[in-house]
């Protein structure tokens, strides 16, 4: 059940919105973007990281999701294809049952053309990744079928990577959607995964905006610490067996 480990709307309270000041950037709209030897001042606080592969079709907006969900205030609507393999680290505090735990998750996407193209790609990409996420869009009615077909070969992990599913529009007012809620009901019911929303291109965030990626984000987290959760059980039952 979401939101049964991580407090979905924590950020909007007044704890979670004073964490939240060490992330914004004061020069513009969005959240700072962190470089690769840079961090959140949060004194005192867990830090856990996650290696996430996005897949999906070629157009189906795996960077501009990544962005989204790094805290971009714009993002360019012109489609070009991610050139060998992007990584952009996001960090997002979230209220994991009484403790505050600071997400750091490291973004992997990669564009079809190269993913075909160069045969090391695909296996370093997949390589202990903690989630595989699914990216399609509602505007490809076969988008929603091809990951039923794809989640069979990208689980076949050692890793056993969590299942994450997003699905992005073009925009807010876009009514020319393909994939119907009867399609994401049946593939909720089958897959026994919660497909999410996003907007693919939304200049200036407004405040709507900001609770639905907010609610990603903490999805997302959630996901991943009961996919933990899960491992050091296991862990624990096979070392009783053992013994």
């Amino acid at each position: 059940m979401l939101g049964s480990v991580v407090k979905l709307d924590w950020q909007s309270t007044a704890e979670g919105e004073t964490i939240m000041q060490h992330f914004y950037n004061p020069q513009s709209n969005g959240r700072k973007l962190f470089g690769i030897l840079e961090r959140p001042m949060l004194p005192n606080v867990e830090e856990v990281s996650y290696k996430l592969f996005f897949v999906g079709k070629s157009g189906a907006g795996k960077t501009a999701t990544i962005a989204r969900l790094a805290g971009a205030a714009k993002i360019n609507d012109e489609y070009i294809e991610t050139r060998g393999i992007r990584k952009t680290n996001i960090y997002w505090p979230a209220k994991v049952w009484d403790r505050i735990i600071l997400f750091r998750l490291q973004c992997w996407d990669a564009g079809d053309r190269d993913l075909k193209k160069f045969g090391h790609i695909l296996p370093v990409c997949k390589e202990e990744a903690d989630a595989i996420v699914f990216v399609f869009s509602f505007n490809d009615p076969t988008g929603l079928a091809t990951i039923s077909t794809n989640i069979s070969t990208f689980m076949n992990n050692k890793s056993s990577p969590a299942p994450i599913v997003i699905g992005t529009k073009h925009c807010p007012g876009d009514f020319t959607a393909k994939v119907t809620v009867s399609d994401i009901e049946e593939f909720e019911n089958t897959q026994k995964i919660t497909v999410l929303k996003l907007n693919k291109t939304v200049d200036n965030f407004d405040s709507k905006e900001n609770e639905l990626t907010a609610l990603t984000l903490n999805v997302i987290c959630e996901q991943l610490w009961i996919r933990d959760q899960n491992y050091i059980i296991n862990q624990e039952m096979n070392s009783m067996q053992i013994v």
